[in-house]
């Protein structure tokens, strides 16, 4: 696509969506404990993320082979419409049950928003252009990112948390018209044969691990016949999905992409960015409303300096990246992002607001240094005609990594409280700002003494995949960003 006002409109319909969907990351993040605190349900705490993260993780594969099949632009259009059905519908939940069933519904839009669109970026600028547009790209991220707690907790303590979900209409509504409206594409005409199996057995694998995690922990125990049922069933739904990925004709996550070093090491990077961003995500803004006591307007500004300093560092990245080739930056990032969790890791009874927005700051640096290269490689790496598969591949482990260790630290979370108070105590009164407010001082400080040492559990968790996501970072193949760049025929 020329440089021109298209390709500006163009650009901007896709700044909308993905301010739509770090909006929705962040902004629900923030209001999630006054939802617990009104809707009750703090055992399904995790299940609101990890559900959306499930349908958006296991469809974006597919999505990216459609992307390649059929254009980029229609398929675009049918996410986000999805997404929006989804937002709406989870903004008029009545119970935790509905909310965590409609949150799924809008992660099967959410699969295909930020893969196609960051898939769209690369086909309409130069690899010249693309360090500073998905670095742009990536600070759009950041930047709204820091809006959405913010917002997210005014909306949610001056008019409700509902409006978190039907914010989303307006922007991905904008970013649909614009898009349809300046974006010209040529119309796909070749054979197709969709890996239908292979989606089916890998969404079935990924929802039973999830279940297990989430139940087995917490509900029927590790060793319980359900839960080594569910162990076994995703096991085999991998196995499936592995055979059928080495057999099909067009295959929705091809193996052999990952041959290539930069794909397979950038693959574990992105594991480690999204466990890291989803569950900053999820478990930071409680223990600044339910530890620290604060409103949801504080659990968003606690989480906000993320979204400074991923924008600065993917802003550096993205100008670099050509001088000094990705793994410098990746292996800076990785280093930078531990520093940030292991200062986490050390909450204590003397832990500030202030203590934790400095952890989260330097954080958001390292995730920033680490995305922009990560995900400049792998679109350079390919030619055109897999541009959308690798692209969504790297989506699809950022969520992935999410989804299951969002999972797995609110079973880690459950069991710890379990430990700590026998049972006898709920942290939900600790996270609504109204029912803590009844409580007598020695037992808001038991409800607070509690879910904090529950949530340090989490947060040495945290500090742990750092480390392994430096380590990854380590076997990033050196050279320049030219050399590893495909030449198209």
């Amino acid at each position: 696509m020329r440089p021109g006002r298209e390709r500006r409109l163009v650009t901007a319909a896709l700044i909308l969506g993905m301010f739509l969907a770090a909006l929705e990351a962040t902004a629900v993040g923030t209001a999630m404990p006054t939802v617990v605190g009104e809707l009750g349900g703090v055992a399904r705490y995790s299940w609101v993320f990890s559900a959306y993260l499930l349908t958006s993780t296991t469809t974006v594969p597919l999505y990216g082979k459609l992307a390649d099949l059929y254009g980029r632009k229609r398929i675009y259009v049918v996410a986000v419409a999805l997404f929006l059905v989804g937002s709406a519908l989870s903004g008029s939940a009545r119970s935790m049950e509905q909310l965590i069933f409609y949150r799924a519904i809008q992660g099967l839009g959410a699969g295909g928003v930020m893969p196609v669109a960051i898939t769209l970026v690369g086909d309409i600028f130069t690899l010249e252009e693309r360090g500073h547009m998905q670095g742009l790209f990536s600070g759009v991220w950041g930047v709204s990112s820091l809006v959405g707690p913010a917002l997210g907790g005014v909306v949610t303590d001056y008019l409700s948390w509902r409006w978190i979900f039907f914010l989303n209409v307006p922007f991905g509504t904008l970013s649909t018209v614009l898009l349809l409206s300046f974006l010209e594409e040529q119309p796909m005409r070749r054979g197709h044969r969709l890996d239908v199996l292979g989606t089916v057995s890998l969404t079935l694998a990924i929802t039973l691990l999830l279940v297990a995690v989430l139940e087995g922990g917490s509900v029927w125990g590790w060793t319980s016949a359900r839960t080594l049922a569910l162990f076994g069933g995703a096991a085999a739904g991998l196995v499936v999905f592995f055979r059928q990925e080495r057999r099909a004709p067009e295959p929705m996550l091809p193996l052999d992409l990952f041959r290539n070093r930069i794909i397979s090491v950038a693959s574990a990077g992105s594991v480690v960015i999204g466990t890291l961003l989803f569950c900053a995500s999820a478990y930071v803004p409680m223990y600044a409303q339910g530890v620290l006591g604060g409103t949801a307007i504080d659990a968003g500004l606690t989480l906000a300096p993320v979204s400074i300093g991923w924008p600065i560092a993917s802003t550096v990245a993205g100008r670099l990246l050509l001088r000094v080739g990705y793994r410098p930056l990746v292996i800076v990032g990785g280093a930078v992002a531990l520093a940030g969790c292991v200062l986490l890791a050390g909450v204590d009874a003397a832990t500030t607001r202030p203590d934790l927005m400095v952890a989260m700051l330097i954080t958001g640096l390292g995730l920033g240094f680490m995305a922009t290269p990560y995900l400049v490689a792998v679109q350079n790496a390919v030619p055109w005609r897999r541009r959308g598969v690798v692209t969504s591949s790297q989506q699809f482990f950022r969520t992935i990594g999410g989804a299951l260790m969002v999972a797995v630290l609110g079973a880690l979370l459950n069991a710890r409280l379990e430990t700590l108070s026998g049972g006898a105590v709920t942290p939900n009164a600790a996270l609504d700002p109204e029912l803590r407010g009844t409580l007598a001082p020695a037992a808001l400080e038991l409800l607070a003494g509690t879910l904090r040492e529950g949530l340090r559990s989490v947060y040495v968790a945290f500090a742990v995949m750092a480390c392994v996501g430096l380590i990854v970072a380590l076997f990033f193949p050196g050279g320049s960003a030219v050399e590893h760049a495909h030449e198209e025929a």
